[in-house]
């Protein structure tokens, strides 16, 4: 009798537990609070509950509303309430990937029960972030896994998940997302009982017993998608109105949902009001309105404009360079700090019929010793055959190091000034005065290479290093920083490029036209000097003349400089008339 007891006993808590999961399958903002201890705002439990029951979700948050502790949360759920569940956390880059998955190891350290369902701690590799849950009722164990995403997918193409968690959904390519990232998701969760159950409705409905309307298809195919706010020539807003067309059609029953989160949503205190209020007043109007207010914008305002940009980066083939090529040329933008205080804006640009930029860095608390380092390893690293440089913000102080050859490094000469040409060694250093008119060309040219579309930028990195995914980091910050200058035009009529606040960041697009300016310079001194440009793999040289030898008009040019000329038009009316073509 005690034995039949204890198995009812047994039953009745197995048969407690199915009722109690089957409650937190339904209740997934109670699973949250009691199985991760996780209080969420009342907006964040409205989106999270269609993260849950809806099979495509598309949720545009504002910066700090939590839309990647939210992803990760989704994740851990559905392992913990589904035995044999998959779930693939994936970004643009892989450093953004283990951003969603440090929010489940948070998850984990906060939750005794999630520590209790897993095999073991969460497994940060190479090339993949991994946390396996225990096997349940015959089930193998559910996973959570972060993954690279790549240009083609080719490392993760094998990969098969039921729940796919997408951040930052705007810089995700859009024909990666559709050719590798669907596919991770063309599996069902126990797919032979999927195939027999659709076989008895069907004979169901043959025999006249039921309606193809009398059942509720079950999908575990899952693709909930976050990101800030962007421009609506993102594929992600193509995406979005896809949603709501579907949502409209079939109402309560879609499949579909889209969320537009701004911070105001949030409820008081949850947001610190200083940062919202200093980011107001660094950052331009569009830029807030994308990162705080989740709002999609049809274009930007500036002198640069992001649909241009954009042109310039989706399927350009560029890939970000930390080290260069030996059979390619670089030329370098400098934008130096004053007294290490400042940031050091830096851009290297690879020349060739069309100009890449291959490498962003921004050097912070940097002496002018440091600085000055900083400008030899660049050149050691890369095969550069001109630095363009600020003479301003310490520039001068850099320029003399580098004449002097500091840390015994060969001397950069500074080939702009005619009394220098006698001195030994590399005569790379162009030392630029910011004034007015320079800066009006400087803009100018880069602007015309834009849209000649002989100027492109990086696609997202492919592969797993951190470092070429902070560059990336640092390339966007450059567009964020490009965006943000609109010309204004002084009562003497000369042009003025700046950003619409006092306060705002623009040392990287200060090096960004020092280096654009620099490309096409170097292009119309080869031109000028009556011999055509040959573009190599990488880069693109001068053919040598009959009278002079291979070795004076070699790849490197660092042992012969390129002619000092330097470009002779005022481009103050040229300027003027452009700037008024765009307005109208």
């Amino acid at each position: 009798m005690a034995s039949i007891k204890n198995v009812k006993n047994i039953k009745a808590l197995y048969d407690q537990g199915i009722e109690l999961i089957d409650f937190y399958r339904q209740n997934p903002c109670i699973a949250a609070f009691d199985l991760c201890r996780s209080d969420l705002a009342p907006i964040q439990r409205i989106v999270f509950k269609d993260m849950w029951f809806k099979n495509y979700v598309i949720s545009v948050m504002g910066r700090g509303c939590g839309k990647t502790y939210m992803q990760g949360l989704l994740a851990v759920l559905h392992c913990l309430l589904y035995p044999g569940y998959r779930v693939g956390l994936i970004a643009p880059t892989f450093r953004q990937s283990k951003m969603i998955f440090s929010e489940v190891e948070k998850l984990y350290s906060k939750s005794p029960i999630v520590r209790q369902a897993t095999e073991k701690r969460p497994t940060r590799g190479t090339d993949t972030c991994f946390l396996r849950f225990k096997a349940v009722g015959g089930h193998t164990g559910s996973y959570i896994e972060a993954l690279p995403l790549g240009a083609d997918g080719a490392k993760i193409r094998g990969s098969r998940f039921y729940l796919i968690c997408i951040d930052e959904l705007a810089q995700v390519p859009d024909k990666v997302l559709d050719l590798v990232v669907r596919p991770f998701a063309a599996v069902s969760l126990e797919p032979m009982e999927k195939v027999r159950r659709l076989e008895q409705q069907r004979k169901l409905v043959e025999q006249g017993l039921a309606k193809e309307g009398d059942f509720e298809e079950e999908s575990v195919n899952k693709m909930v998608m976050t990101s800030s706010g962007f421009f609506k020539f993102n594929h992600m807003y193509r995406r979005m109105k896809d949603h709501w067309e579907m949502m409209d059609k079939f109402g309560e029953e879609a499949k579909h949902s889209v969320f537009q989160i701004p911070y105001w949503f949030m409820p008081t205190g949850f947001l610190e009001k200083d940062s919202i209020e200093e980011a107001k007043r660094t950052m331009s109007t569009y830029e807030f309105m994308m990162e705080y207010e989740a709002a999609m914008i049809s274009d930007s305002e500036g002198f640069f404009k992001a649909s241009l940009l954009e042109e310039c980066t989706i399927d350009s083939g560029v890939n970000i360079e930390l080290r260069g090529r030996s059979d390619s040329q670089y030329v370098v933008g400098v934008d130096p700090n004053q007294g290490g205080a400042a940031s050091c804006g830096v851009v290297i640009i690879k020349l060739g019929a069309i100009n890449k930029v291959v490498n962003v860095l921004e050097l912070k608390n940097k002496t002018t010793q440091g600085l000055t380092e900083a400008i030899q390893r660049i050149f050691d690293t890369y095969n550069v055959v001109r630095i363009f440089m600020d003479k301003g913000g310490g520039g001068k102080a850099v320029m003399d190091l580098l004449e002097e050859g500091y840390n015994d490094h060969e001397p950069f000469i500074d080939r702009t000034d005619k009394d220098k040409r006698h001195l030994k060694g590399l005569h790379v250093l162009e030392m630029v005065n910011f004034n007015p008119a320079w800066i009006s060309d400087a803009n100018f040219a880069t602007l015309a290479l834009l849209e000649d579309k002989r100027l492109k930028f990086p696609e997202p990195p492919t592969g797993v290093d951190d470092t070429s995914a902070v560059s990336f980091s640092k390339i966007n910050m450059l567009k964020s920083q490009m965006l943000s200058i609109i010309v204004t035009q002084t009562p003497s009529g000369l042009l003025h490029f700046d950003t619409p606040k006092k306060g705002q960041n623009k040392d990287l697009y200060s090096a960004m036209i020092l280096a654009a300016y620099g490309a096409r310079i170097i292009e119309r001194e080869l031109e000028e000097d009556g011999l055509p440009i040959l573009f190599t793999h990488g880069g693109m040289v001068r053919q040598r003349s009959k009278n002079s030898s291979w070795q004076e008009h070699n790849v490197s040019n660092k042992a012969t400089p390129l002619p000092t000329k330097t470009m002779q038009h005022s481009g103050k009316d040229l300027s003027k008339a452009v700037l008024q073509k765009r307005i109208k």
